[in-house]
């Protein structure tokens, strides 16, 4: 399974299926780093969306395909991508990353249980920012996110 995460500011959160209240520009608070997660399973996306605003990120939306991701982040305008590389329907979330890398310009952490060399040498067409193998801890997730963070400046 897969997911995306995208890194967004503001203080409200858009599920797939709901559609979003407000200007995501107007949600934007300074200093902080905007998220988007795109994961396919609901208790993973969850916990990652729970760490992340404990941590002090504002999870912007949680999307379950690649078309849902691209589209989040065509709204929301996303700072980082923590992708999964699979999704639900055809694409993946290599091809998902690529695709906003190039239209939006953010760039991803992907997050996935498929980190072989095979699918690292076949995700290096998104130029990820880094991998982080599931299952991951709390701490893990944090300190990967803020290592690409840095990694994106």
């Amino acid at each position: 399974m897969s997911a995306l995460i995208l890194i967004a500011s503001g203080d409200e959160t858009h599920r797939s299926g709901e559609p979003p209240s407000a200007d995501p520009a107007a949600r934007r608070t300074p200093g902080t780093a905007k998220v988007l997660v795109v994961e396919d399973e609901w208790f993973i996306s969850m916990e990652i969306e729970t760490t992340l605003e404990d941590a002090g990120y504002t999870v912007v939306g949680v999307a379950v395909n690649a078309d849902e991701a691209v589209r989040m982040a065509e709204m929301y305008r996303p700072d980082l991508v923590l992708m999964d590389i699979r999704l639900q329907g055809g694409s993946d979330g290599i091809a998902a990353a690529t695709e906003i890398g190039r239209r939006f310009g953010p760039r991803c952490l992907f997050v996935s249980a498929h980190s072989d060399p095979d699918t690292k040498e076949r995700g290096q067409v998104a130029n990820p920012l880094g991998w982080l193998p599931k299952p991951f801890s709390a701490h893990q997730l944090v300190l990967a996110v803020e290592a690409a963070l840095r990694g994106r400046r």
